[in-house]
């Protein structure tokens, strides 16, 4: 299931590949993303950043 709440932040919901529990944050000049996992669930928060 795909949120979009803004133009630039979107968030997602997906079953996780396992249950180990982690974060992960990467950014870029334009985008973030941040991964939560946990339950079997893993959640993406994709933040865009315009000009």
């Amino acid at each position: 299931m795909t949120l979009t709440l803004t133009p630039s932040l979107t968030i997602r919901f997906r079953r996780a590949a396992d249950s180990a529990w982690h974060v992960i944050r990467t950014h870029t000049r334009r985008l973030s993303i941040i991964s939560l996992s946990f339950l079997k669930m893993e959640v993406l928060v994709f933040k865009y950043r315009g000009k």
